[in-house]
This record gives C-alpha cells, sequence and structure tokens, in this order.
C-alpha cells in the first residue's frame, strides 16, 4: 500500500472510531440526537484530519531527531544550539564545549531522538484537541477527548520506531 492510500485509510479509520466513540460518551449525559450527532460529527472530522496532519508532522520530527542521541536535561539547548551559534566568538565557543562536556558527562541517560519524535505532534494534537471539542461545548469533553491523545501518543511511537527500524534497514 502506497503511503497516500495508507494516510487516507488511517483518516478513515479515525473519523469512524471517534465518530462512534463521541456518540457513545456523550449518550452518557444527553439523549439530544441533535448533540450527539454534532459531538460525533466535530470529533471524527477533526481525527481524521489530525490523523493525516499528525503523520506529517511525526515524518518531519522524525528527520530532525531519529539519528540523534539527547542528554534529556540538554535537550532545548541542543535544538536550539544553532540559532544560538550563528556568530562565532569567545563566550559562545566556550559555551559550546561546556555544552559538549556536560553531555558525555551525561553518558547513560541520553534517549534516542526517535523517543523525542513524537512529543511536538503529540502536544500539538492534545491542545488542538481540547480547544476544538471546547468551541463546540462537548458536554463529556474529557472522556470524548481521552482517547484521542491515548491513541495519538501510541500511533506516534509506534509510528516513529517504525520509521526509524525502516531508515536503518536501508542504510543497510
Amino acid at each position: 500500500m502506497n503511503a497516500a492510500l495508507r494516510l487516507l485509510a488511517s483518516a478513515v479509520i479515525a473519523f469512524s472510531f471517534y465518530a462512534l466513540w463521541a456518540y457513545y460518551a456523550n449518550s452518557l449525559v444527553t439523549t439530544d440526537t441533535e448533540i450527539l450527532y454534532k459531538a460525533a460529527l466535530v470529533q471524527g472530522a477533526y481525527s481524521g484530519l489530525i490523523t493525516l496532519f499528525f503523520t506529517f508532522l511525526i515524518e518531519f520530527f522524525n528527520k530532525l531527531f531519529s539519528n540523534k542521541v539527547y542528554c534529556l536535561p540538554f535537550v532545548v539547548p541542543t535544538l536550539i544550539k544553532p540559532k544560538l551559534f550563528t556568530k562565532k566568538c569567545v563566550t559562545t565557543i566556550t559555551f559550546e564545549q561546556n555544552l559538549r562536556r556536560i553531555e558525555l558527562a551525561c553518558n547513560g541517560t541520553c534517549v534516542p531522538g526517535m523517543l523525542i519524535t513524537p512529543i511536538p505532534a503529540l502536544a500539538l494534537q492534545t491542545l488542538l484537541v481540547i480547544a476544538v471539542n471546547l468551541a463546540f461545548e462537548t458536554p463529556n469533553l474529557w472522556l470524548t477527548v481521552a482517547p484521542s491523545i491515548l491513541f495519538s501518543g501510541v500511533y506516534g511511537y509506534i509510528y516513529s520506531v517504525s520509521l526509524t527500524k525502516k531508515l536503518h534497514r536501508n542504510k543497510k
């Protein structure tokens, strides 16, 4: 299956699952079918579209992070380093050297980039799903959005690991 069909299938599955879930979750607090259909349509449409966007973000961040290892206390300084050190001077050179020494001292507490890859996409997805459902006044907000956030995290990590494995296989 090519990438476009995979993305489309994922979006259709996400729409169907989350529309049904939103209908069920909100049927626990109301019997008004107009509200139930609205909640199902909002959550289903959002989930289908965000699945496409989320997957593109995972692909993007995978290219940035997957082949690197990050020392946990220095993830942010390491990621923004290119912007900090545009002009070389004694201060920036010293800072960069000290950052490298500290990262070496963190040996054993570093994480592979593929574990960081889904975090930006998941954070954005979480904020968006909550905001969209708040805007549409979904009655049972947390029960409606919790599966979306949970399964997005699981999906993001599985997808990130599979992209990294595919990249390593292609290098061999």
